[in-house]
């Protein structure tokens, strides 16, 4: 009898979890990468990857954050303390401050990968350097 109240426990959650996740509004971003390759950040960046990955992913695709328009990092502090103020979220103070900064470190990467690659742009197309410049720049504003 036991078991069988365990078994119908664990499937209604897993039924109620999937449902929650099942209404969430879908974003362009979440169409993304849902991963980052993080072998190359510093092991403090890495460790905060892990924490990014498992409170994050509780209540969305971790490719909303990973390919959101978002880059300043007070934008993203003010992110993540919304998030971890949601019911479900299970971040701590700890897990905020991590999560934050994980995502402003990530941020300057993306910038960083950005330059290096209209830089090499120019050097073969100018113009198309100055056209996803423009393009960052216009998308510098959209939040997602």
């Amino acid at each position: 009898m036991n078991k069988i109240l365990i078994v119908a426990a664990a499937m209604t959650a897993l039924l109620w979890t999937g449902a929650a996740r099942a209404d969430d509004p879908t974003f362009p971003a979440d169409n993304g990468p849902d991963s980052i390759d993080v072998s190359k950040y510093p092991k403090d960046q890495q460790e905060n990857y892990k924490v990014f990955s498992e409170k994050c992913s509780r209540c969305h695709t971790l490719a909303r954050p990973i390919n959101t328009s978002v880059a300043a990092p007070e934008d993203w502090k003010a992110t993540v303390e919304k998030m971890r103020r949601k019911p479900r979220s299970g971040i701590s103070d700890d897990a905020q401050k991590q999560i934050a900064d994980f995502l402003i470190y990530n941020a300057g990467q993306k910038k960083v990968a950005a330059s290096t690659s209209a830089g090499q742009k120019s050097v073969a197309n100018p113009s198309a350097a100055q056209t996803d410049a423009k393009a960052v720049s216009a998308g510098a504003g959209a939040k997602n």
